[in-house]
């Protein structure tokens, strides 16, 4: 009798441990004794059920189950679930986080790219290789590959990368290039993300008006307005250049007789006239790499580069011939000089000194013109 009824509850616990569809359990078959037991494993049954109908709920991403019929697995069953619910709460938050940030970034983006379209700056957007062009506002990637401004990104970048090899990367700088057409551009390179990748952007701002400004404006801070040529700035930054090489110069200071006399007898427009004939007759006989200035009202500098004293005085002389003797007038015309001669691999020296030293001979020589020009006067 026993081994009948426990060979019922067996079959019945694997059953319902096993089998898709538990095979019910008749109590009423069972002797006394095992009938308790019996209602037991129904109980047992039913909470697997439930058990199964939660689990194939949670696998479908449903994890508001719970259960409470199972003592400490139903704590710990509840506090999976919990966890998961919280976890589908911040993925859930994180999705609408992100899609609300794609859409900022499209509208961002679509932002950026009319005013990049509207901007006046070109704009360039550039691969890290450098090899292909992800954006251009103006130009084609085949005018960009041929323009000469893109050769010189090409070299400023590997600079840039031979230098981050030994320092901190940089992630912005700026830099001028000009054109084979002798146009002038202020460019602003930066690395940044570019439609997720990383690229070099150039904001292209051509200045060729304002460098030709800025160079109208230097050549009139270092040029005389009378005769065209450089001033006493000019002539200061040009001997500071020459000096440092050490090479040999001959400094000669010019200073032109007889220019009072002029402008009181027969006005200030015939001195100006004689002041740029005087400049004219030097600019025929000095060299292209020699230096000339006006340095005041009647006082002039040439620097003769790799010039020995003697070979500078033979020169001057021929141009105190030419300016005496051409074109003649109703007036005498002469200069006086003072020649000093700096040589190869001379010690440091500057500009100022030489000319007083030059000044001082070229006083003498003016008294002596002066004499000269006195006795011819019967003064």
């Amino acid at each position: 009798m026993e081994d009948r009824n426990c060979e019922l509850l067996f079959e019945y616990l694997r059953s319902i441990l096993y089998d898709s569809e538990v095979k019910p359990l008749e109590i009423d078959s069972l002797d006394e004794p095992f009938r308790k037991l019996g209602m037991g494993l129904q109980y047992l049954e039913t909470a697997v059920k439930e058990m199964k109908q939660c689990s194939a709920a949670l696998s479908k991403g449903d994890y508001s189950q719970t259960v409470s019929y199972l003592g400490e697995f139903s704590e710990a069953f509840n506090t999976m679930t919990e966890q998961l619910r919280e976890r589908e709460r911040s993925l859930k938050l994180i999705v609408e986080q992100e899609k609300k940030h794609a859409e900022m970034a499209e509208s961002y983006s679509q932002l950026l790219m009319e005013l990049i379209a509207r901007s006046e700056e070109e704009i360039l957007v550039i691969s890290l290789d450098g090899q292909s062009l992800l954006y251009s506002n103006r130009r084609t990637e085949d005018e960009v590959r041929n323009w000469d401004v893109y050769k010189q990104w090409i070299s400023q970048i590997e600079q840039k990368t031979q230098k981050n090899n030994r320092r901190k990367e940089l992630y912005e700088w700026k830099w001028e290039a000009e054109d084979s057409d002798h146009r002038f551009y202020a460019i602003t390179t930066g690395k940044m993300k570019w439609q997720g990748e990383w690229a070099y952007v150039n904001i292209v701002q051509e200045v060729t008006e304002t460098r030709v400004k800025e160079e109208q404006l230097k050549a009139e801070a270092y040029q005389d307005m009378l005769t065209r040529i450089g001033n006493r700035f000019y002539l200061k930054e040009k001997a500071e250049e020459i000096l440092k090489t050490g090479e040999p110069v001959s400094v000669c200071y010019c200073d032109l007789d007889h220019l009072k006399y002029i402008n009181d007898t027969f006005g200030h427009q015939e001195g100006d006239a004689y002041i740029r004939f005087f400049v004219r007759i030097v600019n025929e006989n000095i060299r292209e790499e020699d230096v000339f200035a006006r340095i005041g009202g009647d006082e002039f500098c040439i620097l003769m580069r790799d010039c020995a004293g003697d070979d500078a005085r033979k020169r001057l002389a021929d141009i105190q011939k030419q300016f005496v003797l051409r074109e003649k007038t109703n007036y005498a015309r002469s200069f006086s000089c003072g020649i000093v001669g700096v040589p190869r691999n001379h010690d440091k020296v500057d500009l100022d000194t030489l000319l007083h030293e030059a000044d001082e001979v070229m006083y003498n020589q003016k008294r002596e013109h002066k004499k000269e020009y006195q006795s011819e006067l019967g003064i």
